[in-house]
């Protein structure tokens, strides 16, 4: 039995609720597969981060577990 038969009839023995959210995933995988390689900026997110141009205290980046989970949370 091939894979795609394999899945077949695995896919049909489920509910249609559940066929309905393994087509959604497969769908979601057949978008990821379809997207371009990346070009050759590697840090771009970083431009991308400088342009959503956060705001917070300057210690920020040196302490965020602490800002976001521990005694400086509720200094934001």
């Amino acid at each position: 039995m091939s894979t795609t038969e394999a899945i077949l009839e695995k896919v049909s023995a489920l509910p249609p609720e559940k066929q309905e959210e393994v087509l959604e995933f497969v769908d979601s995988l057949a978008k990821k597969a379809a997207l371009p390689a990346k070009s050759g900026e590697p840090y771009q997110w970083i431009d991308i981060a400088l342009k959503a141009n956060l705001q917070g205290p300057p210690d920020w980046s040196e302490h965020l577990d602490d800002y976001l989970y521990g005694d400086k949370k509720n200094a934001l």
